[in-house]
């Protein structure tokens, strides 16, 4: 089997985490089956959003390489050691696109977009 390399490793935690993360809210996200430039298709009621997700280890994040077309940045600071992935300890902020450009590349200045039962309803209106 191929390696997987630890970069690809780290988004799929990442990416998986916001899955679970949005499930517990209700909305429904996905993979698309092609790969067009966005890491999941998410989905509540009538609200259809494409979420980019850039996921860290560290206390900075970067913006870039993030396609044209997205609704929503997911950001995902993993807590992880040499063998274990802390999810519960991790944390996801979700940025709309139109505040993206604005906002801090550093973690601890993210707070606003934390994922919470509120943001989460302003994005994906019932």
């Amino acid at each position: 089997m191929n390696r997987i390399s630890d970069r690809m490793r780290i988004g799929t935690y990442g990416e998986l985490l916001v899955q679970l993360r949005l499930l517990e809210h209700q909305v429904q996200a996905a993979s698309p089956i092609k790969d067009s430039g966005n890491d999941l298709i998410a989905i509540r009621g009538e609200v259809f959003r494409a979420i980019q997700v850039k996921t860290t280890t560290r206390e900075e994040y970067s913006k870039r390489n993030l396609p044209e077309l997205f609704h929503i940045l997911a950001v995902v600071q993993l807590m992880d050691d040499e063998d274990t992935v802390y999810l519960d300890q991790s944390s996801v902020f979700l940025i709309p696109k139109e505040r993206v450009v604005e906002v801090s590349t550093r973690i601890d200045n993210l707070d606003e977009f934390r994922m919470t039962r509120e943001h989460v309803d302003s994005l994906f209106p019932r």
